[in-house]
């Protein structure tokens, strides 16, 4: 797999909120517009069996054809309207270092003739952690083009980036994907930032059997 390099800001969740990750997306069409898919037209996943892990590379694969038959589009055929090609990877890890306030609370003490007030302070503490960047891009070639030339143009791309300190792609690319369907086909423009909780329900059905 390729090494895919994006600077993105890390999503600290405080104590309290309800655990999730924080997605950017970026789709790029050829016409600078949204690609016309009709609704049933064909689209066929393609995989890569030189990856290092094929297993993962099939369990990918059929996640991104179930998301693809959400969207109302057939994922079996001989000559498919179009080729869906995706590729996805995470980096070593990166070192950050940050300060942590802890505030020390004051008090209010009154007596008869006088009253002792202590407004407190704040302490530093600092902490640190190693922050990974997780990516997918996905790829959308016509069928016709892509059967003629496996270099063919796409006439879509899609790249998407979470960064975070878990390290297990297995579980976040799950995210990625669902945040990655949320803009499919479309040009956005601009970098798009998806929130999806740990518990969002798109998880439980894309993952289960």
């Amino acid at each position: 797999m390729k090494v895919f390099l994006i600077s993105l800001p890390v999503m600290f969740i405080p104590l309290g909120c309800a655990p999730s990750y924080s997605v950017a997306v970026n789709g790029y069409s050829a016409t600078v517009q949204i690609v016309h898919i009709p609704q049933g037209a064909t689209i066929t996943v393609v995989t890569d069996s030189n990856v290092p892990n094929p297993i993962m590379e099939k369990e990918v694969a059929s996640k991104i054809r179930k998301l693809v038959a959400e969207k109302g589009y057939s994922v079996e055929a001989n000559q498919p309207d179009y080729y869906l090609l995706f590729d996805y990877g995470i980096d070593a890890g990166r070192t950050v270092t940050d300060m942590i306030p802890i505030h020390h609370p004051g008090f209010y003490r009154p007596y008869p003739y006088s009253s002792v007030r202590w407004y407190g302070y704040t302490t530093y503490v600092p902490y640190s952690e190693v922050v990974h960047t997780r990516w997918l891009t996905l790829k959308l070639i016509e069928g016709k083009a892509y059967r003629n030339s496996k270099s063919a143009e796409p006439v879509w791309i899609g790249e998407v980036a979470s960064a975070g300190i878990s390290s297990d792609l297995r579980e976040v690319i799950d995210y990625m994907l669902i945040a990655a369907f949320e803009h499919f086909a479309q040009d956005t423009q601009r970098q798009v930032t998806e929130i999806i909780p740990k518990n969002d329900e798109r998880v439980w059905l894309l993952t289960e059997p």
